[in-house]
């Protein structure tokens, strides 16, 4: 083969190869591109996407149930604080800031900054300001049940604007010791100043207001057909403290362990992929490292016990949730997660100064 014929075949070897490329190159993906398309395919998770299959507006309510957004998002709690204990500040706070979590504080206007034993009004900026939600729980922690009509308005009226005074708008209210929910007198004067009120006492709020066998209803509206109140309802949202003594009965502490355990899993057979239906709502009280001071009150728990909650609801995936993310449908009726917690101005009642006495402080 001359030199020639040499160079005729090398030219027509290369430009067989320049046809292939340019034929082949409509197909071919980079493959950080390829990576990048699958990731964001899968990334999207219920509730994030405007397109997702079941949410209708802007209300996060998709046949009554909420999608909540997050890894694990089918298992949530809310942990609720009572009393305003000094001790949920210096041994509670530090543990839920270990995981990231939040809460919930009912605070009792009359006593924050009372003695050593309860919250100043400093330790109640700095829940505010780490994210965590103040509610009202009352001027002086009355049994709301049986109290004079001008008893009735300054526990109620007088403790929204203590709590305004101090710069608190506090849309939710908790009852003390669970009592009064079930009296219309009582609902009445709540509804005046609060947005929802909490009570008790079952494992689990469901947002549809229907899974109590008990008190069966049709849906979450305060009054029934008949005029009586409903057993679920805006002001009657249902959670139970956490109690070291069940009918007449020391629990030992890792009896109480695994009753939490169930506690927050029994949510798991109504809730799943992403869709909230129930909630368990547990509250606490005080914290001690004391056998004596536990031993006073039943609802007292132990601060390592505290602590193996809080990691157990971290290493298996729960996502806390604040009271004021729980939103209501007046359409239909129903309970719902909202994705953002918001202490919304828009929510807020006013304080009306009653006429049957006049608050001061």
């Amino acid at each position: 083969m001359n030199l020639d014929t040499g160079f005729k075949s090398i030219r027509l070897t290369l430009l067989c190869v320049l046809v292939a490329l340019v034929l082949l190159a409509p197909f071919s993906v980079p493959l950080a591109e390829s990576k990048s398309s699958h990731h964001s395919k899968s990334s999207i998770t219920h509730g994030e996407s405007a397109a997702s299959p079941g949410v209708q507006g802007n209300s996060g309510i998709s046949d009554g149930a909420s999608p909540v957004t997050g890894n694990n998002n089918s298992k949530v709690i809310m942990i609720n604080f009572d009393d305003s204990y000094k001790t949920q500040v210096l041994y509670a706070k530090p543990i839920l800031d270990q995981y990231g979590f939040k809460a919930t504080f009912f605070e009792v206007c009359g006593w924050v900054d009372k003695n050593g034993e309860r919250q100043t009004w400093q330790d109640v900026a700095g829940l505010l300001h780490d994210g965590n939600e103040i509610a009202s729980h009352t001027m002086t922690h009355a049994h709301l049940n049986g109290v004079s009509t001008s008893k009735l308005y300054f526990e109620l009226g007088g403790a929204k604007e203590c709590f305004v005074k101090h710069g608190y708008p506090v849309p939710l209210f908790g009852y003390p010791d669970n009592l009064g929910s079930g009296n219309k007198t009582v609902v009445n004067v709540v509804s005046k100043y609060y947005y929802m009120a909490r009570s008790g006492s079952d494992p689990l709020m469901f947002l549809d207001c229907k899974g109590y066998q008990k008190h069966p209803q049709a849906n979450c509206t305060t009054f029934s057909p008949d005029g009586s109140l409903n057993y679920v309802n805006i002001y009657d949202i249902r959670s139970q403290s956490f109690d070291h003594i069940h009918s007449n009965t020391e629990l030992s502490q890792p009896q109480l362990f695994q009753q939490f355990v169930q506690r927050v899993n029994s949510q798991i057979p109504y809730n799943k992929n992403g869709v909230i239906n129930a909630i368990p709502i547990i509250t606490f009280h005080n914290l001690t490292y004391s056998n004596s001071v536990y031993n006073q009150l039943p609802s007292t728990i132990m601060v390592p016990l505290f602590a193996q909650m809080m990691k157990y609801l971290h290493d298996n995936g729960f996502k806390t949730l604040t009271m004021d993310q729980l939103g209501y449908d007046s359409t239909k009726n129903v309970f719902y997660v909202k994705n953002t917690p918001s202490q919304s101005l828009s929510n807020i009642k006013p304080a009306p100064t009653p006429s049957t006495s006049r608050l001061s402080f």
